[in-house]
């Protein structure tokens, strides 16, 4: 099993980690006129939005090994699930299969 050389990547099943919202998320921001001229909109941070969620514990801890292959080539990676069932990727720190939320280590 190989480690992941980021800061999250010692965590282990019984650490405590801080869960925030991923503001740079669709999911947390809003759409705003851009340009009157055209009625475009763009999107931006919702600054009303609590960026910090929970605190929650690691649970399980999974490595992927990376798979070769013409057609299911996929890197490394080592994911932990927090008691939410959310399983997170060490290397980003965010949530899989969305990325609305990450972790961070606790201080």
């Amino acid at each position: 099993m190989s480690s992941v050389s980021t800061p999250l990547g010692d965590l282990q099943i019984g650490d405590r980690v801080v869960v925030k919202r991923n503001l740079d998320h669709p999911a947390h921001m809003k759409q705003v006129p851009a340009d009157p001229r055209d009625g475009g909109t763009k999107w931006v941070r919702d600054e009303n939005i609590d960026e910090s969620v929970a605190v929650s514990t690691i649970v399980e801890r999974r490595h992927h090994p990376s798979v070769t292959g013409r057609w299911l080539a996929r890197p490394a990676r080592t994911l932990v699930r927090l008691r939410s069932g959310l399983w997170y990727d060490l290397a980003t720190g965010l949530q899989e299969g969305s990325g609305a939320t990450r972790i961070e280590r606790r201080s």
